[in-house]
């Protein structure tokens, strides 16, 4: 009886155990310069500048790449933590919209759905209160046609020279960021990156080939 209930116990320990497993199962995985996406099957070639960190399987957020060597403003050469080190994050949800509809229905203030919600926790320079609208354009990803729209967004920050300094000094500045739109299937795969402004067009093209380098390898046919 007793070698029983300690079986039954095991059991019940390895339950909770598994289940934490699969949830912590990745979205893709790293072969070399390559990601490749175990649910929607689609590759992207990454930078060598640009350091992969792979969500998990059950998340929209399938990669965020970080940059390695980053330019970073005069104003925080002494204090460099106050830069925003470029990042991008790729984001894929099912939607019915196409790229420009997707991307409309994301930088108007009417229009609000949860699954907008969701996106604007992680594309955070949606939620600048100061955002100047750039420029669209139109580039191809996985063979689909994309659109891409860029902004500008100023901001104010009081920097602190140190911990102990009991005043800072006002820094106004800009950030740039980006958002691209591919709609492959029924999903739809979102490209964001947000940079300091002087060095966003430099980020910009480093990001925009890997953009460029998604495909979706074609499923061979049995038999």
């Amino acid at each position: 009886m007793k070698r029983t209930l300690i079986i039954i116990l095991a059991m019940l320990l390895a339950v909770p155990v598994a289940e934490a497993r699969r949830k912590t199962k990745k979205a893709g995985k790293i072969d070399g310069d390559q990601y490749q996406d175990n649910i929607y099957n689609f590759q992207i070639k990454i930078h060598e500048n640009w350091k992969p960190k792979v969500g998990k399987e059950a998340d929209n957020v399938r990669l965020v790449l970080t940059q390695r060597n980053y330019g970073i403003p005069q104003d925080y050469i002494n204090v460099k933590d106050y830069t925003k080190i470029p990042q991008v994050i790729v984001y894929v949800d099912t939607s019915s919209l196409g790229a420009t509809v997707f991307i409309d229905s994301l930088t108007s203030t009417d229009f609000k759905s949860d699954q907008k919600g969701d996106i604007l926790k992680e594309f955070e320079i949606l939620s600048e209160p100061d955002l100047i609208p750039m420029q669209r354009s139109r580039l191809e990803i996985a063979g689909q046609p994309a659109l891409m729209w860029k902004v500008q967004a100023k901001y104010m920050k009081e920097i602190r020279m140190s911990a102990s300094s009991t005043t800072g000094t006002g820094v106004r500045r800009s950030y740039g960021g980006a958002i691209a739109a591919v709609r492959i299937g029924p999903d739809i795969v979102l490209f964001y990156t947000m940079a300091e402004w002087e060095f966003f067009e430099s980020v910009l093209a480093e990001v925009v080939p890997m953009m460029e380098s998604c495909t979706v390898p074609e499923e061979e046919e049995e038999g």
